[in-house]
C-alpha cells in the first residue's frame, strides 16, 4: 500500500473532498435515509456549506495516497466529529484510525469525542472504542446513533 499523509484541508479544496463523501455517503449510508434525510445531509455536505465550518474553526484533516484524498474527518469545537469518511475502495487499511488520532492530538487531546453515527457505521465506531450513548434517533431524516469516546 502507498503511504498515505494526513494533513489539513486545503483552501480549494472543499470540493473535492466533498465528492468523497457524498460518493461513499450515497453508496453506503444514503440506502437507510429517507430522501428527506439525503437531502438534508447533501446540503451539509455541500463545499460551500463545509468552507464556511472550516473557516469558522472545525478542524478538517484528509488522508491522501498519490496526491487524493481517500478519506477524511471533521471536528467541531474539538469534541464532536460531524464527518468521517474513506474511499471505499482503502475501507479496512487502518485509514480510518490514523485520521482519528491525528484528530485527537489536533484537538489537543480531549477528554472525549462525541459522533451521530449512521447506522450502518456503529460497529466501525465500536471497533474505534466508541460506545453508544443512546437508542437510535432521526432529526430531519437523518438516522444516528449518539455515540461517545473517552479518552481519559
Amino acid at each position: 500500500m502507498n503511504d498515505v499523509r494526513i494533513r489539513s484541508m486545503f483552501a480549494g479544496e472543499e470540493e473535492q473532498v466533498c465528492e468523497l463523501v457524498l460518493d461513499v455517503f450515497m453508496k453506503d449510508v444514503a440506502p437507510c435515509f429517507s430522501g428527506d434525510g439525503i437531502a438534508e445531509f447533501r446540503k451539509y455536505a455541500s463545499p460551500v456549506a463545509l468552507t464556511e465550518r472550516a473557516e469558522d474553526g472545525h478542524v478538517v484533516l484528509v488522508a491522501e495516497m498519490d496526491y487524493e484524498p481517500v478519506g477524511m474527518i471533521e471536528v467541531r469545537q474539538e469534541e464532536h466529529i460531524c464527518f468521517f469518511f474513506v474511499d471505499r475502495a482503502h475501507q479496512g487499511k487502518g485509514i480510518g484510525t490514523k485520521l482519528l488520532h491525528e484528530a485527537i492530538d489536533l484537538c489537543g487531546k480531549p477528554p472525549f469525542l462525541t459522533v451521530n453515527s449512521s447506522p450502518n457505521s456503529v460497529q466501525v465506531y465500536e471497533q474505534l472504542g466508541f460506545t453508544a450513548t443512546d437508542e437510535e434517533q432521526i432529526k430531519n431524516g437523518i438516522r444516528f446513533t449518539p455515540m461517545k469516546l473517552d479518552l481519559v
